[in-house]
């Protein structure tokens, strides 16, 4: 399991980082929807609004403009919807992962949250952080991304269901965690852009917080 290609999946991508506890959550989205409407002219689709809960977008206006425009859909929706660009809002892993499926042949741009930090998911597809225009750096060393990818190449198609491949991510993983050198939330941000679920990133960062 493991796409050593993520960037192939999506045309383009860009983030809005959660790191100003003083910056309006409407200046965040605003950032989010100039890039992501550009990105709709260019692919010739309407942008989709993916968020966690339909509530999520009530009141941010540039949200509630991309949900009249392409549509408002969340993990829970029964209607079906087209890929496209899309902007998903403060997403969690189960729904960024329904997100990006979405976008698959498109672009995504990704307001974060601290709730579930995505720096590593951004370096790994190349996200543009929409703050400055910069290119998105990961915090990981080589060493523990080689062991994440073999952790994701042994267990993440399932999504670390079985006792095995549960036994072999704690051992190449836990040793990082505990020498402070990767943490739950660096691991499953990082997993989600290899292709690993939404449900199998939350299980991998619960199963590493056990013994953090």
């Amino acid at each position: 399991m493991g796409d050593p290609h993520p960037r192939s999946h999506l045309q383009a991508a860009a983030w809005v980082p959660d790191n100003d506890p003083e910056r309006p959550w409407d200046e965040a989205a605003g950032l989010a929807a100039d890039w992501i409407w550009e990105r709709s002219k260019a692919e010739g689709v309407e942008p989709l609004l993916v968020t966690n809960t339909l509530q999520n977008a009530w009141g941010i206006q540039c949200l509630e403009e991309i949900a009249r425009a392409g549509g408002q859909a969340t993990p829970q929706s029964k209607k079906q919807f087209d890929r496209g660009p899309v902007l998903t809002y403060v997403p969690d892993e189960r729904t960024l992962s329904f997100a990006l499926d979405l976008a698959r042949g498109y672009s995504i741009a990704v307001v974060e949250t601290v709730s579930f930090p995505l720096t590593e998911w951004a370096a790994r597809v190349g996200a543009v952080n929409l703050m400055d225009g910069s290119a998105s750096a990961g915090n990981l060393s080589d060493a523990v991304i080689a062991d994440l990818d073999h952790a994701v190449f042994f267990g993440g198609n399932n999504g670390w269901t079985g006792p095995h491949e549960k036994a072999h991510a704690r051992h190449h993983l836990v040793r990082h965690v505990q020498a402070g050198l990767l943490t739950p939330d660096q691991a499953a941000s990082y997993v989600m852009a290899v292709g690993v679920s939404g449900r199998g990133a939350t299980r991998l960062r619960r199963l590493l917080k056990k013994v953090g």
